[in-house]
């Protein structure tokens, strides 16, 4: 390090010089900022401005793997994970409309609500979420209502809706915000689906649309489950900001919304289209083709021609995730892997940060981040689902 005595004899020249070769370094990782009507615009090189890091976990537990352990941690299917401050972790069972509590460890503590439509009854319940009160809400598709309970298991109440009741609820500083779905037939062979990001009080009363996005199915597609793939994916920030990326799209970008639904910044990446290989298209057409051959009961006509044909280019974004720094975490394709262990970092402002590899995930049938830890659902041959749960290392 130098003294104050040397730092004072730096020549002007060398201060140039050092000063060129900070501007070049950062030639190639200018971001640029324009405001348009009050909206930031940022767009991102393809490089980040610090290396690339590789991220480790640290496995706390894993639920499902044990046959031996008893029906307590066996999953039929697998519809959300939630977990409260005291590290228990909340499994909502799709299959069987009801929810498991595990502690700290992944020991069972009980099952909560039960199948029908009664009080404290779910029918086609569709995820679970801590609520803006601290308890669980669960979403009970069949019957049009979110039923909340108590971490303990005790019911508390339903919250009906004249519509399906949202999905992916978050909190919020005065209720809770999720994503509805509504459908109508546009023709004979196509269904346009809306997606509404809406936020409540805590009686369920809508307080506004923070966005609105719109996709019309053929018949095929929304039986291969396209209105699950097409929700639009959100996670908010510590300003209470909303972050929005599009799934199953080759355009890399991300919305962020104020709270009270006007666009405050637009976030892009200039990146090239990544081309899915024969390979994944292949793998693509035969998962297709076993749906369809499922829903026919097990058996197509020998003369069956599967119309259907894959996306071209992968989706750029999947999961985004703020964690407990501040920081966005966008879940990333990369070119020539599998892989779903790559995350773009963005600081608060849209910069482009870093590139993050998480070392031991490959590609899990479903990830999801809460606080400081990472849950993955990993399915084996027959498709029976496991929880995992670790703590990530930063």
């Amino acid at each position: 390090m130098l003294s104050s005595s040397k730092k004072g004899r730096l020549t002007g020249s060398l201060l140039l010089a050092l000063l060129l070769v900070s501007a070049t370094a950062c030639q190639g990782s200018k971001v640029s900022v324009q405001e348009i009507d009050g909206i930031l615009y940022v767009t991102n090189p393809a490089e980040p401005t610090r290396p690339n890091m590789t991220v480790g976990l640290t496995e706390l537990f894993r639920i499902g793997e044990d046959d031996m352990a008893g029906d307590e941690y066996i999953f039929t299917g697998i519809g959300g994970i939630a977990t409260d401050a005291d590290h228990r972790t909340f499994v909502q069972i799709s299959r069987e409309d009801i929810v498991r509590s595990y502690d700290s460890e992944g020991q069972y503590i009980r099952t909560i609500g039960r199948q029908g439509q009664g009080p404290g009854e779910m029918f086609y319940a569709q995820g679970v979420s801590l609520g803006p009160d601290g308890n669980l809400w669960v979403p009970s598709m069949g019957s049009a209502r979110l039923v909340l309970f108590t971490p303990d298991g005790e019911f508390l109440k339903i919250i009906p809706f004249s519509m399906l009741p949202p999905l992916f609820i978050q909190t919020t500083s005065d209720g809770f915000m999720g994503i509805h779905v509504n459908q109508r037939l546009v023709t004979d062979e196509v269904v346009e689906i809306d997606y509404l990001l809406r936020r409540f009080n805590t009686e369920g009363d809508t307080l506004n649309t923070l966005f609105r996005r719109s996709v019309q199915l053929d018949i095929t597609d929304l039986q291969l489950g396209g209105v699950a793939e097409n929700i639009p994916l959100y996670t908010q920030d510590a300003e209470g900001r909303i972050w929005q990326c599009r799934p199953r799209t080759d355009i890399y970008q991300l919305n962020v919304f104020n709270i009270d639904g006007t666009l405050n910044m637009v976030v892009e990446k200039d990146v090239p289209l990544i081309p899915k290989s024969d390979q994944e298209i292949d793998e693509e057409r035969e998962v297709v083709m076993r749906l369809i051959e499922q829903q026919a009961g097990g058996q197509l006509p020998p003369d069956f021609q599967l119309d259907y044909e894959p996306d071209p280019n992968r989706a750029f974004l999947g999961i985004p995730y703020h964690d407990p720094q501040g920081y966005l975490w966008a879940q990333v394709s990369r070119e020539g892997t599998h892989d779903t262990n790559t995350f773009d970092l963005f600081d608060e402002r849209g910069r482009f940060l870093q590139r993050i590899e998480i070392e031991g995930v490959n590609s899990p049938a479903f990830l999801q981040f809460i606080d400081d830890r990472l849950y993955l659902v990993e399915a084996d041959p027959e498709g029976i689902p496991s929880v995992i749960a670790y703590q990530i290392d930063r």
